[in-house]
């Protein structure tokens, strides 16, 4: 059913990542009027948490007419060495992209900004929320802009897309269970005296994680894992316990040199019970989080949004039924809890301690 006068309402969205700015360029384009609030301030970004596009979110991004300027950002692969001999064909998927392509998340978030906003979405950044109430005809937001004022925007429905901490999940009062899936991971972006052999470089032996994946510019991210180390998030990265750890795991270092930017982390698995309170929704980490085996994260909420935006138009246009926007946590949900366990999986396989070790240490009988 084609629409027809004017549609009946407007969307907030809360965040401005790729799950955010793909649902703000499906609704201005389904004629929706929508607003995204942006904690952060407009700037430009060399920080990166994803790099992994997959073959199902480039068919997503081929519908809208942006994977080939995406693809053309990135590097194509094909096959992924996991660990040690363990090899992944991509040849074999169906369809018209069989790789996952390499590219840093903040090339994901141009392009999508660049359609939303030449659809006619609205995006203000410095725009924090600090509350939320809903009734039967709409949903008020409070928003603290960056000059300290507050002040109430009123729209039809509210999508958080606020990653893991999320204000909007948060004002809910939902739940957010879980566990932590590993802790003290280290980040550091740095120059390499050698390049890897493979565009994606994994590895692991146990006690030690490794993986470095390029930005495209001659700077790499290197993520590692050291077991006999679990450090609280605030302490600093060590490079020389980067580098131990990045030789144990991938017998080279790679000549690890100049960094620009470190960081530790801790990962969890959680998810929402769910996706929709009312008048509002939660998508992407705001909704479910995993751990960064499979780099299913932004793909996983990219995909949400996917699912969302056309039938939030669809019920703001008049032509949806009843159960239309239901459907969303219905779909969507069951989906993040199946990427939570497998990537979950993934993990514990790759950073399992072989037996011989937990033998020789006490842990267990043969």
């Amino acid at each position: 059913m084609a629409p027809t006068g004017r549609p009946t309402g407007n969307v907030l969205i809360v965040g401005a990542g790729p799950t955010g700015l793909l649902l703000a360029g499906d609704l201005a384009a389904a004629g929706i009027g929508c607003t995204v609030l942006e904690r952060r301030a407009e700037a430009p970004s060399n920080l990166t948490r994803a790099f992994a596009v997959h073959a199902r979110t480039l068919e997503v991004l081929d519908a809208r007419g942006l994977a080939g300027e995406l693809i053309a950002t990135g590097r194509r692969v094909g096959a992924l060495r996991l660990l040690g001999s363990t090899a992944l064909d991509l040849s074999r998927l169906p369809g018209r992209f069989p790789f996952v392509l390499v590219t840093p998340q903040y090339e994901t978030e141009r392009v999508l900004k660049e359609r939303a906003l030449a659809a006619g979405a609205e995006i203000v950044h410095g725009a924090e929320v600090v509350g939320l109430r809903q009734d039967a005809g709409g949903v008020d937001v409070d928003v603290r802009t960056a000059d300290g004022e507050t002040g109430t925007r009123r729209a039809s429905y509210v999508v958080g897309a606020d990653g893991v901490r999320s204000t909007v999940r948060r004002e809910l009062g939902l739940p957010f269970p879980g566990q932590a899936a590993v802790r003290s991971v280290m980040l550091a972006d740095v120059r390499l005296d050698e390049e890897p052999e493979d565009v994606l470089t994994i590895g692991a032996v146990g006690d030690a994680f490794a993986f470095i994946a390029p930005f495209g510019d001659g700077w790499y991210r290197v993520i590692a894992w050291n077991r006999h180390h679990q450090a609280a998030d605030s302490e600093p990265v060590d490079m020389a316990e980067l580098r131990e750890v990045v030789r144990r795991a991938l017998g080279t270092d790679h000549g690890i040199r100049d960094p620009r930017w470190t960081s530790r982390f801790h990962s969890d698995e959680r998810q929402v019970p769910r996706y929709r309170t009312g008048r509002v929704f939660l998508a992407g980490d705001a909704a479910h989080v995993h751990s960064p085996a499979g780099g299913q994260g932004m793909n996983t909420g990219i995909q949400d949004a996917a699912n969302l935006g056309w039938k939030l138009a669809a019920e703001l246009w008049g032509w949806a039924p009843s159960w239309l926007l239901d459907s969303y946590h219905e779909e969507r949900h069951p989906v993040g809890r199946q990427v939570l366990r497998g990537s979950g999986a993934l993990l514990r396989f790759a950073l399992a301690e072989p037996r011989w070790l937990r033998v020789a240490r006490g842990g267990d009988a043969l």
